[in-house]
């Protein structure tokens, strides 16, 4: 998710993702956790105002129907979707083909996590969501929602600025109705977000793993 992603954490940023409304995409880069980055970014880019707490879990399976103008009259929030399926339909309006990329029918390209209070990635992103795959900062898109709205950010590094560290932090403001209404109206789309969704894997799998072949580099 070349500036963009991730669901990410893109598919962490972040530790890695990110066209209607946006042209800035997420790339999937060589595996470097964002954290080792996020310090940098965090000195340029401080937030006067934290953001609260992350997207809650999809509470109920949303009943289908065949008629787009019965679908259309069901007013979405965050409460009808999942973080997964949230930064899916994000992903897929910024930057489709990217984020299929990243998604290789396999899980494990695409990670989602959460922004805890307080962490090193910065402020700005505290109480975000996110999807990623896990390269540079670029690859990381965190959201959050916002009311009927979901609030995304990302690293914009356009090749201005002299890297990712100084690049700055975008910001934007999205309907999720009209998300719905793009990608998760008829039977076909949803079964696409879906099976994306369900592809993500936790950011917990990865540091794990990382961590892991970490520690065996170490002792060697």
């Amino acid at each position: 998710m070349k500036k963009e992603l991730i669901i990410g954490t893109v598919f962490l940023g972040c530790s890695a993702i990110l066209a209607g409304c946006g042209t800035t995409t997420h790339s999937a880069k060589a595996v470097t956790h964002p954290q080792t980055v996020q310090k940098d970014i965090q000195k340029n880019h401080q937030s006067t105002q934290p953001v609260s707490s992350s997207i809650t879990d999809q509470d109920s399976a949303t009943t289908a129907s065949s008629s787009n103008s019965q679908s259309n009259s069901l007013s979405y929030d965050a409460r009808h979707l999942s973080g997964q399926q949230l930064g899916t339909l994000i992903c897929l309006l910024k930057d489709p083909d990217e984020f299929k990329g990243a998604d290789n029918g396999q899980p494990g390209g695409l990670y989602y996590g959460s922004v805890p209070q307080g962490s090193d990635y910065g402020q700005q992103f505290w109480g975000m969501d996110f999807l990623t795959t896990n390269g540079d900062p670029t690859s990381c898109l965190y959201f959050k929602p916002d009311g009927p709205n979901v609030i995304i950010k990302y690293v914009d590094d356009d090749g201005t600025t002299g890297g990712v560290a100084n690049a700055p932090v975008k910001t934007e403001s999205i309907s999720i109705q009209r998300l719905v209404n793009d990608y998760y109206i008829s039977q076909d789309q949803k079964n696409e977000v879906n099976g994306y969704a369900n592809r993500i894997q936790p950011e917990q799998k990865w540091l794990d793993r990382y961590n892991l072949n970490s520690s065996s580099t170490d002792n060697n």
